[in-house]
């Protein structure tokens, strides 16, 4: 769908759908670039990679989890989560593990929730979270919902919704580094820097959007503070509002605190699903997933069916809506996946010694052929398409070139990019060549060149 609410495509599953499961028949999508999405479910619970394009399909049919899933071009490897039910003190009680897997499905690395004393039954969530596996009723004591990898440091996340808190993994070693929320090793701040329980209860979508800065989706669910009934039955008796949320950490003293959020109407609250999503221009876009709402007089089970489905919502940082767009009850959203049009070129930073060409193409162009525009030195605007590819003339090290693209939607690239630092010496473009004075001199004959250059 583009950001005009223009749909695009629409894969149907084709499978029969597990009522028992979470999801119907398809996993969070994650965009790999080059026109690929990747996604796990129909056909079976394998993984798959989906051109845009081609319409072309590569399955890994042993590739399997739930809930998240991230592919490490680098090397060839999956990050997912699995569960399994183990006996803790008596009770059945259903954990989730961290698992790398190649290709084929094979285990390569694992992070356990329970291992290492790090979480147990003194952590389950004050309204008792429980869940069906197989027919059995068993205590959801972790439900990990989200994680990110970076690579380069070789670091984890995890999210773990019943317990608010995420833990940062460092994978080199397997060591826990620390965790944060309402079962992590953080002082929690509050507003008026007082601390508090938590600062978010049970979230998705968890990502580390700048060091020590964290996004995510406050689906302010069985939110304890509510002294009088930390646990309501009724849409009246939670005062819930799902959030934008971004917090803010400090690893030295170990504290956290809300640096930035925007909560949603009351009709829009979502207590399951959802996600959020910075822009390239620096807005934040939100699922407020739940494929149903809830009205006065609804039962926190029983939504009704007049009330509307998922809702997505656009927001500047001046907490201004931008646009909304409002699905029909029953439509669901669990994530959002923004694929923004980028525009890219192929200057090397080389300062060049004749008047050159820079060649700008697209990426990510799935809303239809783009147009693509520019600007040489703060001059007038130019297309490639009447105008031809940008011809640097000017001399000097400094030139700029501003460029971005429109899809077939209308859909302006922004912000536009500026590339700086563009270098022309040309040394014989402006030279003259003067034939001076011929002259005997012992009989020899003597031509000179004279070569003048311009003085700049």
């Amino acid at each position: 769908m583009t950001t005009k609410g223009q749909l695009l495509d629409v894969r149907t599953a084709q499978g029969q759908i597990n009522p028992a499961t979470w999801m119907a028949t398809f996993a969070p999508v994650k965009y790999l670039g080059n026109d690929t999405l990747m996604f796990e479910g129909d056909p079976d619970t394998s993984t798959h990679f989906w051109n845009l394009k081609t319409n072309a399909t590569t399955d890994f049919p042993n590739v399997y989890g739930h809930h998240d899933m991230i592919f490490n071009p680098a090397t060839g490897t999956f990050l997912t989560l699995r569960s399994s039910v183990r006996q803790i003190d008596g009770k059945n009680v259903l954990m989730d593990t961290i698992v790398e897997l190649d290709s084929k499905g094979n285990t390569l690395w694992t992070w356990d929730t329970y291992s290492n004393g790090h979480f147990g039954l003194k952590d389950e969530c004050l309204c008792n979270d429980t869940t069906e596996v197989n027919g059995q009723t068993v205590i959801d004591l972790t439900h990990a919902n989200s994680l990110e990898w970076n690579f380069q440091t070789n670091i984890i996340y995890v999210n773990m919704r019943a317990l608010d808190t995420f833990c940062k993994i460092n994978k080199t070693t397997n060591q826990t580094v620390w965790c944060l929320g309402r079962r992590g090793n953080f002082t929690l701040l509050g507003p008026n820097g007082k601390q508090v329980p938590s600062l978010w209860y049970h979230a998705h979508d968890v990502r580390e959007v700048q060091p020590d800065v964290f996004s995510m989706f406050d689906n302010d669910f069985d939110n304890s503070t509510n002294s009088t009934n930390p646990c309501p039955a009724t849409f009246e008796e939670t005062n819930a509002h799902s959030r934008m949320l971004e917090i803010t950490v400090n690893e030295q003293n170990m504290t956290a605190w809300e640096s930035w959020s925007w909560a949603a109407p009351r009709a829009d609250w979502s207590p399951y699903w959802g996600s959020l999503d910075q822009l390239p221009n620096g807005d934040w876009i939100a699922a407020f997933g739940s494929e149903s709402h809830y009205l006065p007089g609804s039962g926190i089970t029983t939504p009704l069916p007049n009330s509307t489905g998922a809702v997505l919502v656009e927001v500047n940082q001046k907490g201004e809506v931008v646009r909304t767009y409002t699905f029909t009850y029953g439509w669901g959203i669990y994530r959002v996946v923004p694929i923004a049009l980028k525009t890219i070129n192929d200057y090397d930073g080389t300062v060049r010694t004749n008047d050159f060409t820079i060649d700008l193409t697209t990426l990510n162009d799935l809303g239809g052929p783009s147009s693509i525009y520019y600007r040489i030195n703060n001059g007038p605007t130019m297309s490639v398409a009447t105008g031809g590819q940008p011809y640097i003339t000017t001399q000097g090290s400094n030139s700029t070139l501003e460029y971005w693209s429109v899809d077939s939607n209308g859909i302006e690239e922004l912000p536009h990019n500026i590339l700086t630092g563009i270098g022309l010496e040309n040394i014989f473009s402006t030279n003259v060549i003067v034939i001076a004075t011929v002259v005997t001199v012992i009989a020899v004959t003597c031509v000179a060149l004279m070569l003048r250059r311009r003085r700049r």
